[in-house]
């Protein structure tokens, strides 16, 4: 799954803000919601985020995941 999504994101031009977390964390993140079901809130308490960044992030994640299972 890492590996997929760092393939994505390398495809990626990069400009802005350098990301809080490293791809592992998010995919992580992802993982635990879907694994655990546990609430945006308490996953953004364990990685320092709030509950917006980790929809955020998790939403991203998903599509990404979503698109590379479909091609």
């Amino acid at each position: 799954m890492v590996g997929l999504v760092k393939a994505h994101e390398k495809k990626k031009n990069k400009s802005g803000r350098r990301p809080k977390l490293i791809i592992e964390d998010k995919v992580l993140m992802v993982i635990q919601y879907w694994r655990e079901y546990r609430t945006y809130y308490h996953i953004g308490l364990d990685f320092g985020l709030s509950e917006s960044a980790v929809c955020r992030i998790v939403f991203k994640i998903e599509n990404i995941l979503n698109f590379v299972k479909k091609v």
